[in-house]
């Protein structure tokens, strides 16, 4: 069992969006130009053509929260670090001993270690920074496996989850999931003390990779996502020894209305437990957002437990079982 210290985070104004791929370019990102960097583009070179196009359009304009050029995914983290900084005592910073960071996108500059930024931004010299990527948006479910081995052996560590979406990768897919940028920042402990709570399980399930999902239509996206995402729901509530009925709050990822519905339906979780969702996926920050937002909508004294779940396009999806208390 872990305990959660704080969760502190950084996200950007919303702004218009409607399209398929992120609008900024980055110089920086000149080297997947070369036909050696093929492997790392999100489709095949070129712009969409129109079947693409009609494909993977949202029905409707979406909101999303899009940082500015100035800002890359490591800045975001350190706005969300510093953030943290404002709420715990500067003693329980002082003694983190491992940082992780989890990330889908490539940071804006690619010579950048961002768990090395924040390292130095703390003056953590001592720590031992770790990076987790190649796990989709389901990055942090994934860290919380090595975060709780380094727990037990008595560490404390910082988990900071960031994202910022550039040109030519997907920032929508249809009505099925639109991501947005944003950060946050979660210090963590298996210790007795007061928090902001605990996490009571965590699972991930390695699926297989869905190899072209820009061929394919949301809807069939949805259809291969949805059993993933139940697998590792159900895994999380067998290591926490729970059942649906033991779930107060359901806080689904950022998918579309009717994406959530069907893994609540398929979990057998009431609609009246499902926690409504502010319209895009926060991409690798979103389950520590989503905990934040659940705890800001308790009263004094409250707490609540919670599932929480997500499904990458990568294949991997990811669960937690958590219990949050409201501020004191």
């Amino acid at each position: 069992m872990l305990r959660i210290r704080a969760i502190a985070s950084s996200v950007p104004d919303r702004a218009a969006f409607h399209g398929v791929q992120a609008a900024e370019r980055n110089l920086g990102y000149g080297h997947l130009l070369f036909p050696s960097a093929a492997y790392a583009l999100p489709r095949g070179k070129g712009k969409l053509d129109e079947a693409e196009t009609l494909r993977l359009m949202p029905d409707s304009p979406a909101s999303l929260p899009v940082a500015s050029a100035q800002l890359s995914h490591a800045d975001l983290a350190l706005q969300a670090v510093a953030s943290l900084r404002e709420q715990v005592p500067a003693e329980d910073l002082a003694a983190v001993t491992h940082i992780v960071v989890a990330n889908a996108s490539l940071n804006q500059r690619i010579n950048e270690s961002v768990a090395g930024r924040i390292q130095h931004a703390l003056g953590l010299d001592e720590a031992l920074p770790f990076a987790v990527g190649q796990s989709g948006t389901a990055g942090v479910y994934n860290a919380l496996t090595l975060v709780e081995a380094l727990c037990h052996q008595d560490a404390s560590v910082l988990l900071v989850a960031t994202d910022k979406w550039l040109y030519p990768f997907f920032r929508a897919w249809g009505d099925l999931v639109a991501y947005g940028d944003g950060a946050a920042a979660m210090l963590l402990d298996s210790r007795d003390g007061e928090g902001w709570g605990r996490i009571y399980a965590h699972a991930v399930d390695y699926g297989e990779a869905i190899a072209n999902p820009w061929a394919l239509t949301p809807n069939d996206l949805a259809d291969r996502l949805l059993p993933q995402a139940i697998l590792a729901a159900r895994a999380a509530l067998d290591k926490a020894r729970m059942r649906p009925a033991d779930i107060e709050w359901m806080l689904p990822a950022g998918f579309g209305e009717g994406f959530a519905n069907r893994v609540g339906d398929e979990l057998g979780i009431s609609p009246a437990r499902r926690m409504a969702r502010e319209g895009c996926h926060f991409s690798s920050a979103d389950p520590l957002l989503a905990m934040q937002r659940l705890r800001a909508s308790l009263q004094p004294g409250q707490q609540a437990t919670a599932l929480l779940w997500d499904a990458a396009l990568c294949g991997m999806s990811g669960a937690m079982v958590a219990q949050i208390s409201a501020a004191a």
